[in-house]
């Protein structure tokens, strides 16, 4: 599956590449495309993570990555669970939530790479949303009220809160009920005070690469 969206990518195209365990075999397979085709591929990177396989994997940075371009021609991504039937995501597993949606709001072009496992018929997992520190007791009060959500800081395994590479902090909410309206929950979320972003993306995406569990992937 890597190598197939890999061998799909124009040597021209300027890429953003995300965090995941799915993006870095996509990452090595491109590294291999390159070296073996001496190709040059741009990269702007989500996070530290995609910006050492940017490096480990012999891709190229773009010349500016303190900033999001205006316009990017593909974004390579993965996703914590996916909706069948609404195509909706929940990410951020990893932490780049916000530079995530960046890019792909600026991607002419969507790929999602992810196993069978994270297709899903209904979201129930646990939701991250990026909050300011100063907001976190507050916004947390809101999400249980609001939504009967049950909203848990993420922290390290030593028990400090995680940061986020924006200097801000993660409430993982883990909601009693499945997400029916994927849409409405991640407009409402971010209507509160305090919130930076929320992990349901229900963003266009223009191909999802399923592996299946005997070796094969689908396009959907």
């Amino acid at each position: 599956m890597a190598e197939a969206v890999a061998g799909s990518l124009s040597p021209d195209d300027l890429l953003g590449l995300v965090s995941g365990s799915a993006v870095a075999k996509f990452a090595r397979a491109l590294g291999k495309r390159v070296k073996s085709e001496s190709l040059k591929i741009f990269v702007v990177p989500s996070s530290m993570q995609s910006f050492l396989l940017t490096r480990e994997n012999g891709l190229e940075l773009a010349r500016d990555t303190a900033r999001c371009p205006e316009s990017i021609d593909a974004v390579v991504d993965g996703a914590d669970q996916i909706s069948v039937s609404t195509r909706s995501m929940i990410k951020g597993g990893g932490g780049a939530l916000l530079k995530e949606k960046i890019l792909i709001s600026a991607s002419k072009k969507t790929i999602i790479l992810a196993d069978q496992s994270k297709y899903v018929k209904r979201l129930d997992r646990s939701v991250p949303v990026e909050i300011t520190q100063f907001s976190y007791l507050k916004v947390a009060g809101e999400i249980h009220r609001k939504f009967g959500a049950d909203p848990a800081l993420r922290k390290l395994d030593k028990g400090y809160p995680y940061y986020t590479e924006s200097g801000n902090v993660i409430l993982d909410c883990q909601f009693r009920e499945e997400i029916s309206s994927p849409r409405d929950l991640e407009r409402e979320l971010k209507m509160i005070p305090g919130v930076v972003e929320c992990g349901i993306f229900n963003s266009e995406v223009d191909k999802f690469f399923r592996a299946n569990h005997d070796g094969t992937f689908d396009t959907l």
